[in-house]
C-alpha cells in the first residue's frame, strides 16, 4: 500500500507520534510533506492573543510556558540548521529522509503545484496532520481516501481542544478515532477507536498524553485494516468505481459501507473493535 503524509512540524505531540508510523510503515510510504502553520493556526477571524490566553487558562502556566519553550527552541533549531551545517534539523523530514523518503516542505496542501506532485506518486492512502482544512481536490487523489487522527471518540466532540471538553464534562471515557476526511469537520466515516477510561484526577494535559500514547497503535492499526481491504482476495468482487463520489457512515454496530472516492469497502464493524471483509 503506498502511503503519503501530510503533517505540521509540532515538536510537542506530532513529531513523536509521526515518527512512530515512518519506523513502522517507512516501506510503504511514498513521501511526506511538511505545510506551514502550527497549533497556533487559527482562523482569521479569531484573535491570536484571545487563543494563547485561552490555551493558558486550559493548560494551566507551568505546561503551557513548558510547550512554548520547547515549539520556540524547535524552530529556532531549525532556522539554524539552515544556516549552519553542523546543526541538525529537528524537522519531521530530517528523520524521514533516513529512510531514504521523499520529502516536501510546502505553504499549503492544497496548492495546485503540490497536488500535481502529489498526482505522480499515486497514493492509497493519505494522512493528513496538518492544520490544513483539506479542499476536494486532493480528497480525490488517493485511491482509498484521506485518513486522519482525532482525539476524541467521534462523532462527539469534533473540532479542537477535545480533552479539554472530556475534562469539563467528566466523561467516563474518551480515546482516539481514525477516520476519514471528508469536506465536513471530523465527519468522515470511523476507521479504528481506541478507547481508555478517564480518571478523577485527570486533566487536559494528562489526557493529551493518554491520547499520543494510543494514537499509534490506532493509525497502524487502521492502515492495517485498509491494506488488507486492497489485498484480500475476498474483496476482489466488491470492488468497484462509483458513479458519484460520497462517503455514507452508518451507526456503529451496523453494517457500514466506507465507500472512498475512487472505490469502496464495505466492512462490518462490530464496537469498532474488529473489522471482518466479506
Amino acid at each position: 500500500m503506498r502511503i503519503f503524509i501530510i503533517t505540521m512540524d509540532d515538536p510537542v505531540q506530532t513529531l513523536p507520534f509521526m515518527k512512530e508510523i515512518i519506523a513502522n510503515r517507512h516501506k510503504d510510504i511514498v513521501g511526506i510533506a511538511t505545510s506551514k502553520g502550527d497549533r497556533l493556526t487559527i482562523g482569521k477571524k479569531r484573535s491570536p492573543l484571545v487563543y494563547l490566553f485561552s490555551l493558558m487558562l486550559i493548560m494551566g502556566p507551568i505546561a503551557f510556558l513548558k510547550h512554548s519553550f520547547v515549539t520556540v527552541s524547535f524552530k529556532l533549531q531549525k532556522k539554524l540548521s539552515k544556516f549552519f551545517p553542523f546543526i541538525k534539523s529537528p524537522s519531521i523530514l530530517t528523520f524521514a529522509e533516513k529512510y531514504n523518503i521523499l520529502t516536501f516542505d510546502i505553504q499549503t496542501p492544497n496548492s495546485k503545484k503540490f497536488r500535481e506532485e502529489l498526482s505522480k506518486l499515486k497514493p492509497d492512502v493519505i494522512i493528513n496532520q496538518s492544520q490544513s482544512i483539506i479542499k476536494k481536490e486532493l480528497l480525490e487523489i488517493p485511491t482509498i481516501g484521506v485518513i486522519n487522527r482525532h482525539n476524541a471518540l467521534l462523532p462527539k466532540n469534533r473540532g479542537r481542544l477535545t480533552p479539554f471538553w472530556v475534562a469539563l464534562r467528566r466523561e467516563p471515557e474518551t480515546g482516539v478515532s481514525i477516520h476519514f476526511v471528508t469536506e465536513g469537520i471530523d465527519a468522515g466515516a470511523i476507521i479504528v477507536q481506541e478507547k481508555f477510561p478517564v480518571a478523577k484526577n485527570d486533566t487536559f494535559n494528562s489526557l493529551v498524553k493518554k491520547n499520543y500514547v494510543v494514537a499509534p497503535k490506532a493509525m497502524l492499526k487502521a492502515l492495517d485494516i485498509l491494506e488488507k481491504a486492497i489485498t484480500s482476495s475476498s474483496l476482489t468482487t466488491t470492488i468497484r468505481l462509483p458513479t458519484i463520489p460520497f462517503l455514507l457512515l452508518m451507526k456503529p454496530g451496523n453494517i457500514e459501507k466506507i465507500v472512498c472516492f475512487k472505490f469502496y469497502l464495505i466492512a462490518t464493524i462490530e464496537n469498532r473493535d474488529n473489522v471482518h471483509f466479506f
